[in-house]
């Protein structure tokens, strides 16, 4: 976008994982646990700093990965195994800190909703598990749509479903697919840093915001 008018958003779409679900976080603290199972002479701290690099890698290259199924059709193997992994018994990722909060004040003055490239079940889970019905109207996984994120449909047809021009619309993720995503539909975009993709690689990509969580949206929105 070329100049940023928040007096224009009236539509508000969040990615789940690294965004509003504590991913990241949970995949590091496993690594951390299986390696010093075979190497516990290293300490926690040097292990994290060793498995946080892999772990933001591999997410970006399954994101790649993911999207080139996607482009040929074949990405429903993958939701389902993504069902799988996220919901056993109960949706297990932890929210970002304030994140139910944040959705409560937003939804005061805009229609909120998610975009995931997860399955339908994991994606109900999450919103089961954290409550969020009542404040999350729209909701598009990658079983919904066609095609998943970076390419435009999704916020596109979540904009379509909310009544909202896509441009009056804002993306929030933790990755450049998201960026991406709304930069293709002609939305904003705001990054955030609590996610996979790295600081650098997130301002490689010219997001219209830049922020560590999603709980300083409110401040700048509201």
């Amino acid at each position: 976008m070329e100049k940023w008018n928040r007096g224009t958003i009236s539509l508000i779409v969040f990615d789940i994982d690294g965004t509003l679900a504590e991913t990241d976080d949970y995949f590091v603290e496993r690594g951390v646990v299986l390696s010093r199972k075979v190497l516990p002479f290293v300490k926690e701290r040097s292990m994290e700093k060793i498995i946080r690099p892999l772990v933001q890698a591999s997410e970006t290259g399954l994101h790649l990965f993911y999207h080139v199924l996607d482009f040929f059709g074949l990405d429903g193997l993958i939701s389902k195994i993504h069902n799988r992994l996220s919901v056993k018994e109960a949706y297990k990722y932890e929210q970002i800190s304030g994140m139910q909060e944040t959705l409560k004040l937003l939804a005061q003055k805009y229609k909120l909703g998610i975009i995931s490239s997860g399955g339908r079940r994991s994606t109900q889970s999450f919103i089961d598990k954290f409550a969020l019905g009542n404040l999350v109207s729209y909701v598009i996984s990658a079983e919904d749509c066609p095609y998943i994120k970076p390419h435009p449909m999704p916020l596109r047809k979540i904009a379509e479903e909310a009544g909202v021009p896509v441009q009056n619309s804002m993306m929030v993720g933790d990755t450049i697919f998201d960026i991406l995503c709304a930069k293709r539909a002609g939305a904003y975009s705001a990054a955030v840093r609590s996610g996979f993709d790295t600081n650098r690689f997130l301002t490689l990509h010219h997001p219209d915001l830049l922020l560590d969580s999603v709980a300083d949206l409110p401040e700048i929105l509201l």
